[in-house]
C-alpha cells in the first residue's frame, strides 16, 4: 500500500505541464535544478499534507495536500507590467492544465490552483515577477 501520492502527482504534473505548447521554452522542474534558473521558470516546492482514515479497521485513507509552485519571469528593461503579465500567463497555463486533467494523470482525485501571490522585483536593468501559488489536491490511498 502506498504511503502517499505526493511524488507521483508531482512527477505527473511536471510531465503534464511540459507537454503544453504555451510553456515551450519554460524551465519546468520537480524541484530546484542545479545551476542558474532560466528567465522563465516553474518549479515545485514545499508540500504540506494531512491524511485521514475513512473507516475503522480499514486501510483506506484520504490525503489532502498543497503543493507550492514558484513561477518566475525576468525581463530586460523597466516594464514591470510586461513581466507581471507573462508570469500570470504562465499561471493560466497551470490552471488550464488542471481544468483539462484535474486528476493529474490519475494520481489524485482532484487538483486545482488555490491561493497565489504576485511579487514584483527590480534591478537596475531588469524587472522580475514571481508568483507563488498553491495547488490544492485530494487523493485516496
Amino acid at each position: 500500500m502506498a504511503t502517499t501520492t505526493i511524488t507521483a502527482m508531482r512527477s505527473a504534473l511536471v510531465t503534464l505541464l511540459a507537454a503544453r505548447a504555451g510553456l515551450a521554452g519554460v524551465q519546468i522542474g520537480y524541484g530546484m535544478p542545479p545551476g542558474a534558473l532560466h528567465r522563465e521558470h516553474m518549479l515545485l516546492g514545499l508540500v504540506e499534507a494531512t491524511q485521514e482514515y475513512r473507516a475503522l479497521g480499514t486501510t483506506r485513507k484520504f490525503e489532502d495536500y498543497t503543493v507550492t509552485m514558484h513561477i518566475g519571469v525576468v525581463r530586460e528593461g523597466t516594464d514591470q507590467q510586461a513581466a507581471d503579465e507573462r508570469a500570470l500567463a504562465l499561471m493560466a497555463e497551470v490552471e488550464a492544465a488542471l481544468r483539462t486533467d484535474p486528476t493529474v494523470s490519475g494520481t489524485v482525485l482532484t487538483a486545482e490552483v488555490g491561493r497565489y501571490r504576485l511579487e514584483p522585483l527590480a534591478s537596475e536593468t531588469t524587472r522580475e515577477a514571481r508568483i507563488t501559488l498553491d495547488i490544492q489536491t485530494r487523493a485516496r490511498i
